[in-house]
């Protein structure tokens, strides 16, 4: 149902828009101009009467407000309407984030361990030291030539 109301109101801004410009052609801003001199010479006069000037002017606002009404409403009925999806930023904002895979580490010289007896503190394994990485060999310099 509210499919329906959202086009028909987009038919509806469409018809208002033909008519603000059919309104706006219409205005004589001076004699010779305007739609009205164009069909004929005074057909907004014949239609409105003397005091056309007033009564395009008060249709040009009311329908430019049903107009910006119409077009603001349209988008908060499609805002709405549009359902939340995941974004490709949000999935890599939650996604775990993984270490490089790194060669396994060289085991540790064999440190001598304390008797367990005489041991009084809890035994904290050390933390592995990290890994230089190998730099790379320079390649030979060719010989100068002569």
């Amino acid at each position: 149902m509210s499919d329906f109301l959202l086009y028909a109101s987009v038919v509806a801004l469409f018809l208002v828009c033909i008519l603000v410009v059919l309104v706006i052609l219409m205005q004589r801003p001076s004699a010779n101009a305007g739609m009205g001199s164009a069909l004929g010479g005074g057909a907004a006069e014949t239609v409105f009467g003397g005091e056309s000037a007033n009564v395009l002017s008060k249709m040009t606002t009311t329908l430019t407000v049903i107009l910006f009404i119409l077009s603001f409403g349209l988008y908060l009925g499609f805002v709405a309407r549009e359902k939340p999806t995941s974004k490709a930023l949000d999935a890599k904002a939650t996604a775990p984030v993984t270490a490089p895979v790194t060669a396994p580490a060289a085991p540790a010289a064999a440190a001598p361990k304390a008797p367990a007896a005489t041991t009084t503190a809890p035994v904290v394994p050390a933390a592995a030291k990290p890994q230089s990485t190998p730099t790379p060999a320079k390649p030979a310099a060719p010989a100068p030539a002569k």
